[in-house]
């Protein structure tokens, strides 16, 4: 396999045609969300049981989404059994879920056979696309794919088997191209030695174009499980196990929560570390050290302005000695300076609100808000000192956060904390305090150079 820094040809060629397959996916969306809404009873029934408008197109966009790199490489074949098996597939799965729910044990759920229902789609499309590693590449995608996507299936949103709406149609358009990302992401991982490295580093060279896919697919799928995790909270916090405004599909079995918690937080962590990388890759690859641009990545809707701004840019560096040498130079630190001010007006605010009694009414929780709030404020003086400071900060930021979260839900006042938005302030802080190279980038850059 040839590989130009993070993807090969051919996986360059499906991503960049998977817009195709989303503008179809879209489509029939809006067909299936006009045939529910004009009939909301419409269905066919079957001797061996009910399958709804919605079970027939879920089935029909699964075999395309999947299907399609061997219908843009021409491999028909392999499509004609991957579209087959799909539908026979999702077809058998809500005929045995409408016989089997009420027989599960304990400790299993619906939600966790849906997990493995999710994992087992992607372990066979790598399996028939002839991937090396194709059960490892399946099970690290497929649950990436489980939780960033509702395409059918994820414990935190709605069963993709329900009834459709105009949402899930715009959600259709970007599936193929998440779906596809990881599964490429994953079989480079598991196929080519040394993959972990360009992953991890900062130094490598992106050209426009990779940078344009790998953004997105990164920054989307770490903003979802941020989402997700406030879903959670939320979910938890008011022991409501089912459909509501926060969460289309929770679980009460222990099994389940038990993995939704470990995998949120780690595909958080794992989107959350190639969002730093990428974006430092590319500004080192275009020469641009402006820590306000890397600041924006992490904000939606100027992260846009900003992706675009980087993708046109044109590329100074053709090598990782040269970029390593480039991010050893010293920054403009007076985007350091804002941050701090900033961060400490905020923290005083923050404080006489929570003195006069504006957040909540109890003392305890007022008190407890308030010390948080005030570590976090002396913190903000000594960011630039140490790492340690950093960690101490984003610590009891989170702390913070959590506590409002939990006092709002026992109120029954309407609060969605997004706590891991505040854990990706360390990313931000951390990049912009205390940049530093991991240990095989540091070789790439000569003795001399290495600070």
């Amino acid at each position: 396999m040839e590989l130009t820094t993070y993807f090969t040809d051919r996986q360059r060629f499906t991503l960049k045609s998977v817009w195709i397959p989303g503008i179809i996916l879209f489509i029939l969306g809006l067909i299936a969300t006009f045939l529910y809404n004009v009939n909301g009873a419409f269905m066919w029934v079957t001797s061996q049981g009910t399958f709804t408008v919605a079970v027939v197109f879920t089935s029909i966009k699964l075999a395309i989404a999947y299907g399609w790199e061997h219908i843009i490489t021409k491999d028909y074949k392999k499509a004609l059994l991957t579209i087959a098996g799909f539908i026979i597939l999702n077809f058998g799965v809500n005929w045995l879920a409408d016989r089997g729910y009420g027989r599960l044990p304990a400790y299993i759920d619906g939600t966790f056979i849906g997990i493995i229902w999710s994992i087992l789609q992607v372990i066979g499309v790598c399996f028939i696309s002839g991937k090396r590693n194709f059960w490892q590449t399946g099970l690290v995608a497929g649950l990436i794919i489980c939780y960033t996507t509702d395409f059918p299936f994820s414990p935190l949103s709605y069963v993709r088997l329900s009834p459709f709406n105009l949402q899930f149609a715009l959600k259709d358009f970007f599936t193929p191209f998440l779906i596809y990302g990881w599964i490429f992401l994953a079989e480079n991982y598991f196929s080519e030695k040394g993959y972990s490295n360009i992953l991890n580093s900062k130094i490598q060279v992106i050209s426009g174009k990779e940078y344009r896919m790998l953004y997105p697919l990164v920054s989307i799928s770490c903003w979802v499980v941020i989402y997700h995790s406030a879903v959670l909270l939320k979910a938890y916090a008011q022991n409501d196990y089912f459909r509501t405004g926060y969460s289309g599909f929770q679980s009460p079995a222990v099994l389940t929560n038990a993995v939704t918690f470990v995998m949120i937080v780690s595909i958080f962590y794992i989107t959350a570390t190639m969002t730093r990388n990428i974006v430092i890759s590319r500004m080192n690859t275009i020469g641009n050290n402006n820590g306000w641009l890397y600041l924006l990545h992490f904000i939606p809707f100027a992260n846009i302005i900003v992706w675009y701004k980087l993708y046109k840019a044109a590329p100074k560096h053709d090598s990782k000695s040269e970029n390593g040498i480039f991010y050893q130079t010293k920054r403009d630190a007076s985007i350091n300076n804002y941050i701090i001010g900033i961060g400490v007006l905020f923290s005083i605010l923050s404080l006489w609100m929570t003195y006069s009694g504006l957040f909540y009414i109890t003392s305890a929780v007022s008190g407890i808000l308030s010390f948080a709030i005030f570590v976090k404020l002396i913190t903000y003086f000594i960011l630039d000192k140490s790492k340690n400071a950093v960690v101490l900060h984003v610590v009891f930021g989170a702390a913070a956060s959590l506590i409002q979260f939990i006092a709002a839900a026992g109120t029954g006042r309407p609060s969605l904390a997004l706590f891991l938005a505040v854990v990706l302030h360390y990313f931000i802080l951390i990049e912009l305090f205390h940049p530093e190279l991991e240990e095989a980038d540091t070789a790439e850059i000569p003795a001399s150079i290495i600070e």
